[in-house]
């Protein structure tokens, strides 16, 4: 999975995500945001202009997380529109070290307004959470069943 050759990383339309399994785990952040109330999205964030996808998910998550990650593979990518539209592009991986907690920018900015916490969810719980965006809780159980199953 590649950002197209014309694309401009630079201007924060692109995300990168990761879904980071742990034996009939899946790692999430749960969010709680005094304007937007509890939600949960995956871990990942802005591309720097010189990284490649996987290097953002990698080091996303560790710095969100502390968690180190491995064999991570291109799972999604979909329009996520909103304002401004972003590129979505989610990677499926295995855990390797680390348990969830909070650091990086999330550690810093996390109050009783804009609430932070990484965990771990079983994956046949996955549906019934408020997961952002909506396009990613369409397709990420069946994936993951999958997935486990290779």
């Amino acid at each position: 999975m590649r950002i197209p050759e014309d694309a401009d990383v630079r201007n924060d339309y692109f995300q990168c995500r990761g879904i980071i399994l742990k034996g009939d785990k899946v790692l999430v952040m749960f969010r709680s945001k005094k304007d937007k109330g509890e939600y949960y999205v995956f871990p990942g964030g802005h591309m720097r202009h010189y990284e490649e996808p996987i290097e953002t998910v990698e080091r996303e998550i560790e710095e969100e997380t502390t968690i180190k990650v491995k064999n991570l593979k291109p799972a999604y990518d979909f329009i996520n529109h909103t304002e401004p539209e972003m590129r979505d592009y989610y990677f499926v991986g295995k855990w390797v070290s680390g348990e969830p907690k909070l650091s990086g920018e999330e550690s810093r900015e996390s109050n009783e307004d804009n609430y932070y916490e990484p965990m771990w969810v079983d994956i046949d719980d996955i549906q019934e959470l408020n997961l952002y965006p909506r396009a990613a809780k369409e397709w990420v159980h069946d994936f993951l069943i999958r997935f486990i199953e290779d």
